[in-house]
């Protein structure tokens, strides 16, 4: 078990900041752009997109916390809704801050991700083992949707069940993660609340 939420963690990470560029033709996906336009196939995409980035990534022995770092801020910061992410954590004092001071909490949520996980990301070096099953069903209201995604390993047959929480502004983005009813909206809530309140 402490193996799935080390790969949850590096999972979120990436989830939370992936982008458009392909990976390496031996690990080929098709770009979010070129599928349909709803959450499951979105998810699928960026998953897909993401885990073959890090597979080449260590392919080529290249998996430094530096590249990875750069891999990370490359191809995950676009489908992260880091603004409503942001609100969402920060609840009713968003409100009350002005356009810069929303800007900084949004960059502390960016930083404050990448310093939790990076590590870790640049660590596993199993990425090509990682299975990852989309289901097609999903809830949708308006435009806030929730996808169901099982992680495993390859030749393990338990799996992990995450839940990712998305929104549509220009495109389908993230803004949350779910793993045992634990968001990440939820911890990041905590943390500011606790700062606001000293």
């Amino acid at each position: 078990m402490k193996f799935f939420l080390i790969i949850l963690k590096a999972f979120l990470i990436n989830i939370c900041f992936i982008g458009l560029i392909f990976a390496a033709d031996s690990c080929p996906t098709i770009s979010p752009k070129l599928v349909d336009d709803n959450p499951p196939n979105q998810v699928e995409a960026i998953l897909n997109n993401v885990i073959c980035s890090f597979v080449n990534l260590n392919s080529k022995d290249s998996g430094t916390l530096s590249s990875t770092l750069n891999l990370t801020k490359k191809k995950i910061i676009p489908y992260v809704d880091l603004e409503y992410s942001t609100e969402l954590a920060l609840g009713t004092y968003w409100d009350e801050l002005d356009a810069r001071s929303k800007k900084i909490f949004e960059r502390d949520l960016k930083n404050s991700l990448i310093n939790d996980y990076i590590s870790i990301l640049a660590d596993l070096r199993n990425w090509e083992d990682i299975n990852i099953s989309v289901d097609d069903q999903f809830t949708q209201n308006n435009n806030i949707a929730m996808v169901t995604v099982f992680i495993s390993l390859k030749n393990q047959n338990s799996k992990a069940k995450v839940t990712l929480k998305l929104i549509q502004k220009d495109r389908w983005r993230i803004f949350d993660l779910v793993y045992q009813n634990i968001s990440i909206i939820d911890i990041q809530k905590i943390s500011y609340h606790s700062r606001i309140n000293r």
